[in-house]
């Protein structure tokens, strides 16, 4: 993948400087503190001024000095201190150990916060489409970027909906299936003696044990593990008749699905949704879907992150800040930063759009009488 290979360290200074190679500017602002009767941590609030919105910095700064408690281990300590809604099922904090990450965020206006004797730098506020969002998006060309997160948002619904969708389909509407492929997997799941509902929660539930197991053994026996344990594991449940070969596929593809949400903890919340979708499903059909889904959106639009709305800018929709959503438009396109996070919105002067020189010459002199009138009317 293309992009910077060094990552946040935990050391704090090191941190500081990594962030200040990229961030030459004397806007740049760091403000320090001091959390943990105990512990005594070293915290630092990082923020560009005349870019970050000041009552946002404020509110950070005012959740810092709330904290007491003996000590800070970690800045997931900080992070469950500070969020707005510590209920909710979805993280309002962004956490990353790439310092190029940190800076893009502070360019666009969010403010990050160091901890001592840790690599992960969180960001706040935070948006739900960053989730679905790579650092190496902004590296390769648009026109591939675009088709990438295309997959990726469909790869979300495929590994939060498609087992409820089959549990649902297979239960309740088996008019919406083709006639052979509804007689294909009637006759698979002929033996099979369970229903439809607790066939996908077994697979489901013995999927996320295996994938458990591989991430806390060492790397070259989990990986084994992982690929083996469900090779055996699949092959011998069907051939005993205990699930059915298309449930197998169907669990196969959700959990491929899910390894394409660039957040581990976005990838997370949509396997501990997954398994009450199915539950919905199973009891209510289709209607039970819509009903879980329903309630997803609701409580995701009613989120907000330090002030900014968790679901921005789809709702409250901003046809502004469409051009980095779902879509990525080319660099020379993308003049304004975002609008709810920022009080200076101006990233580039236009005329930054390349071309023949023919062309490059009409753009410079198109800049140059932009200046003279900005000069003029100053």
């Amino acid at each position: 993948m293309r992009g910077p290979r060094e990552g946040f360290t935990e050391t704090l200074q090191t941190n500081i400087s990594m962030l200040r190679r990229r961030l030459r500017s004397s806007r740049l602002r760091l403000e320090h503190f001091t959390i943990g009767r105990v512990s005594r941590n070293d915290v630092v609030i990082a923020y560009l001024k005349g870019i970050a919105r000041p009552e946002i910095v404020e509110e950070v700064r005012r959740r810092l000095k709330r904290i007491d408690i003996d000590g800070i281990l970690e800045s997931g300590y900080i992070e469950e201190l500070i969020e707005d809604h510590p209920g909710s099922i979805f993280s309002l904090i962004t956490r990353t150990e790439r310092p190029d990450k940190v800076a893009a965020g502070l360019l666009s206006g969010r403010v990050a916060i160091l901890t001592d004797n840790t690599p992960f730098v969180l960001l706040v506020p935070r948006l739900f489409m960053e989730g679905l969002q790579a650092s190496e998006d902004y590296y390769e060309r648009y026109l591939l970027t675009v088709g990438v997160r295309i997959f990726r948002y469909i790869a979300l619904f495929i590994s939060m909906l498609l087992p409820a969708l089959y549990v649902a389909v297979t239960t309740y509407h088996q008019e919406m299936l083709p006639t052979p492929l509804l007689l294909s997997i009637a006759s698979q799941r002929e033996g099979v003696p369970f229903p439809a509902v607790v066939e996908a929660l077994l697979m489901e539930i013995t999927f996320e044990i295996l994938r458990e197991a591989g991430i806390r053994l060492p790397r070259q026996v989990g990986q084994a593990i992982s690929i083996v344990g469900a090779l055996v594991i699949g092959d011998a449940a069907v051939r005993a008749g205990i699930v059915s070969p298309v449930m197998v596929i169907v669990v196969a593809m959700t959990a491929i699905a899910s390894f394409t949400t660039p957040a581990y903890d976005l990838a997370i919340t949509m396997r501990m949704i997954r398994l009450p979708m199915v539950v919905l499903a199973g009891l209510l059909g289709m209607y039970g879907i819509m009903a879980g889904l329903l309630a997803i959106l609701i409580h995701a639009c009613s989120l907000k992150s330090f002030g900014v709305a968790f679901t921005s800018p789809f709702a409250p929709f901003i046809l502004a800040e469409q051009e980095d959503a779902v879509i990525r438009l080319p660099w020379w396109a993308l003049r304004y930063r975002p609008f709810s996070m920022t009080e200076n919105r101006l990233r580039q002067r236009p005329g930054n759009m390349p071309g023949p020189p023919g062309v490059q010459a009409a753009q410079r002199q198109k800049r140059q009488g932009e200046r003279r009138g900005e000069v003029g009317d100053g």
